[in-house]
């Protein structure tokens, strides 16, 4: 993981309802923005933003569904352990 890959993931997992996401990802498996901002009590764009970013940093899948011909991301954990390494030799 770069630098400014850490940053970005430093920023996200920093806030304080980052855990409550994870552990919403933890015992529901998947889970939409819109459900995730309810359950916390978040603005739906707060909860959107905070799992695009984790999916786009891979640390979530994100996969579109349909509700009748409505689509909208389901969003579940890659993996149940999540580990971060950091080369320090490429840190200048």
């Amino acid at each position: 993981m770069d630098f400014k890959t850490a940053a970005i993931l430093g920023s996200y997992i920093s806030k304080d309802y980052a855990e409550d996401f994870f552990k919403l990802l933890a015992n529901y498996h998947d889970i939409s923005a819109s459900e995730a901002a309810s359950r916390l009590g978040l603005h739906i764009r707060t909860a959107q933003d905070f799992l695009d970013a984790m999916a786009s940093l891979g640390i979530l899948d994100k996969v579109e569904v349909y509700e009748k011909k409505r689509p909208y991301f389901r969003y579940s954990l890659q993996t149940q352990c999540i580990r971060m390494e950091i080369d320090l030799t490429k840190i200048e």
